[in-house]
């Protein structure tokens, strides 16, 4: 079997700085890992996502169904972009396959014109993939998607990756805070939590600007205590290698996010598992599982400070627990939510559909 892998991101750079050890495999969602389950890869020319959205959508078209080897199925990160595509598999007009991710709850909109288009444009995807049960099934409920392809899957981490870099960078004394996170993150409740908390350092590593969310604006407007350093990356698109670097030597990892629709965090919280690190996280539904339950960190009430406050002071004061935190978050990685686990997942989906077709 093979499929065209369609990504909104750079493949072509990913999968090279993958191939030679400098980029996790689980940003390319386990397209890295399917030829082990049976199904190669064809991979899809990426083009900036600058383009206006139309032509974009019609380049893609164009891409899919020139696409000079034979495939059995569509593979897509997000539907965004190969609408087109999933408007000629709804109508019967495109023959292969449509299997996607969906980050956010599929949401009904009350006008019924547009609830008949929607329901319409799902029937051409053959198999979708939520974050989580609770994305699922909020978008079930919305009456636009059914039961039938519709499936949790988790998306974990690059094991090898993280596992490589630990080894071949021992650290025995893991210090401080650090936090990695650039879109839809609360740093105001994050930083003025540190403030409360003195004795404890931050690292806070930042882009000037993500989601039309001006950091450097919101950073000169916050009052920042002396044991929070900000890092501002100006520019430079692709740091996961010196990122990873620079979480491995620290205690444990602060996910700190305003209130959203989706599992706004996630990256950084299978990294976190990956690393075997506990975090502490803003309590989100979207995500696939709650820290605090699970046992491998500390999930605090969106905006709430004091929450904050005492989830640093807890790991700090309790270094025990802590480790047996980050215990638990690397059981977590190994036995789940690792990329190989999420390329089977994807492989028994997209074997499923292809046997249906015939």
């Amino acid at each position: 079997m093979r499929v065209f892998f369609y990504h909104t991101q750079d493949i072509k750079f990913i999968h090279k700085e993958w191939s030679e050890g400098r980029f996790p495999a689980h940003f390319l969602y386990g397209a890295t890992h399917l030829p082990q389950e049976g199904i190669d890869v064809v991979f899809y020319k990426y083009i900036d996502r600058h383009v206006p959205r139309f032509l974009r959508m019609i380049y893609n078209a164009w891409q899919i169904l020139t696409c000079h080897e034979k495939i059995d199925a569509v593979y897509a990160t997000r539907h965004n972009g190969i609408e087109i595509i999933i408007l000629l598999r709804a109508l019967g007009l495109y023959r292969k396959p449509i299997v996607c991710w969906h980050h956010q709850p599929v949401e009904n909109s009350g006008n019924p014109l547009k609830e008949r288009i929607a329901r319409f444009f799902y029937r051409g995807i053959d198999h979708m993939f939520f974050f989580s049960d609770y994305l699922k099934n909020r978008s079930l409920a919305s009456g636009r998607i059914t039961t039938s392809g519709t499936e949790q899957c988790a998306w974990g981490a690059d094991m090898d990756f993280y596992n490589r870099l630990m080894n071949n960078n021992p650290c025995t004394n893991h210090e401080g805070f650090i936090s990695t996170g650039k879109e839809n993150r609360d740093m105001p409740t994050l930083v003025e939590a540190f403030a409360g908390t003195p004795d404890q350092h931050l690292d806070l590593f930042s882009t000037a600007d993500s989601g039309g969310v001006n950091y450097e604006q919101v950073f000169s407007t916050t009052s920042i205590p002396s044991n929070v350093t900000v890092n501002i990356n100006h520019g430079k698109k692709h740091l996961m290698n010196e990122l990873a670097h620079e979480i491995w030597r620290h205690k444990a990892i602060c996910i700190c996010c305003k209130e959203t629709n989706y599992t706004v965090g996630l990256t950084t919280l299978v990294e976190a598992l990956a690393f075997g690190l506990p975090v502490i996280i803003s309590k989100n539904p979207n995500q696939p599982f709650d820290a605090s339950e699970e046992g491998c960190g500390i999930s605090v009430p969106y905006g709430d400070t004091d929450g904050w406050r005492k989830a640093i002071r807890f790991i700090a004061d309790n270094p025990d627990e802590a480790e047996r935190m980050g215990k638990r978050a690397h059981e977590m990685a190994e036995q789940t939510y690792n990329i190989s686990h999420t390329a089977h997942i994807i492989a028994e989906a997209l074997k499923k559909v292809n046997n249906d077709k015939a």
